[in-house]
């Protein structure tokens, strides 16, 4: 990695992890896309009777810490750095597994 991409990714998680963290925040005044058609259609967990299952990041806060900034921002930087893991994992393995060129090394260039 040349020291120029490496300031690239170091710049993108620091501005992710400070985007994260506070948006985060503003966020989670609101219920997210999936929330709110629930509650449109009347098909909220509630409604059916079956509870959800437990989630680290429920409400966009870390349990654990309250309601205030900070569990909200711990969430948001959690969940980037999350995404960030498996994002760099995923391209470590896509680029390990891509195929080289197979090389005879009996094999000469007068071969026909």
């Amino acid at each position: 990695m040349t020291t120029a991409n490496r300031w690239t990714l170091l710049v993108g998680v620091a501005v992710s992890v400070l985007v994260g963290g506070g948006v985060s925040y503003l966020a989670s005044s609101d219920p997210d896309g999936l929330e709110a058609v629930q509650e449109q259609l009347g098909v909220t967990p509630a409604h059916s009777g079956i509870a959800p299952p437990p989630t680290p990041f429920e409400g966009y806060r870390v349990k654990g810490l309250g309601d205030g900034f900070g569990s909200n921002a711990a969430a948001g930087v959690a969940g980037s750095l999350l995404v960030l893991g498996l994002v760099l994992g995923i391209g470590y393995v896509l680029r390990r597994g891509r195929a080289r060129p197979a090389t005879d090394p009996g094999a000469t260039s007068h071969d026909p």
